[in-house]
């Protein structure tokens, strides 16, 4: 009864997605947002990856939360919220940061929903080794990016944006630009999972600017 709807919209597709395995990196402003959707969507497992404690500026973009979560591990806040919109999930959380010691699941797809490249990199990396297709979005101000990395159909991210380094500065974004790329984020992420590769974002990159409302999508070469 829950998927009656979905079952309508994506047809035999819906099992795929039912019995799909996804990786999110970042609990944050981009990951609480596709945790909601993806659970809500009924896929099987979601491991959550997040090493930060939940502070009050977070609140105004990061959806999945509430004032009662304050001083929480974004984790554990998170795995309690998702486990009450669709308890029937599996959530399995790690309390810790993407470094080189961190052992990646076996699953069907990962979710980059990280605020640095330090830790892109490491999934990067990861992806290719494990053969794993992952989906890249960011965030800025008015401004957000996706694009779809899948090992032997697209360059490494770091092939198409260079070796970008942290600059440790605080990062500011408008809420609404949050959730439309996490949004778009889920949608290529059920693209892959259903093999839907003709409308996927794959060697294209969609960036999107909300102040002036413009949508434009680069070929990758």
């Amino acid at each position: 009864m829950r998927y009656n709807r979905h079952e309508i919209l994506f047809g035999r597709d819906f099992e795929k997605i039912r019995n799909s395995s996804i990786m999110v990196c970042g609990a944050g402003g981009l990951g609480s947002n596709v945790l909601m959707q993806i659970s809500r969507l009924g896929v099987k497992k979601i491991h959550i990856y997040d090493n930060g404690i939940l502070d009050e500026p977070d609140l105004n973009r990061q959806i999945l939360y509430d004032i009662e979560d304050i001083g929480k591990k974004k984790v554990i806040a998170a795995k309690e919220k998702l486990e009450k919109i669709n308890p029937e999930v599996k959530y399995y959380i790690y309390d810790e940061k993407i470094t080189e010691d961190t052992k990646f699941p076996d699953v069907d797809i990962i979710i980059d929903c990280l605020d640095n490249f330090e830790g892109r990199k490491i999934i990067d990396k990861r992806a290719f080794e494990k053969n794993i297709p992952y989906i890249h979005g960011g965030v800025e101000g008015y401004y957000g990016q996706v694009t779809d990395i899948i090992p032997g159909k697209t360059k490494r991210l770091f092939e198409i944006f260079g070796d970008i380094e942290d600059t440790g500065e605080t990062k500011y974004v408008v809420p609404y630009a949050v959730s439309m790329i996490a949004s778009l984020q889920v949608s290529e992420t059920i693209k892959i999972i259903t093999g839907d590769y003709e409308n996927a974002l794959i060697n294209k990159l969609m960036i999107m600017d909300l102040k002036y409302n413009t949508f434009d999508i680069i070929e990758i070469n």
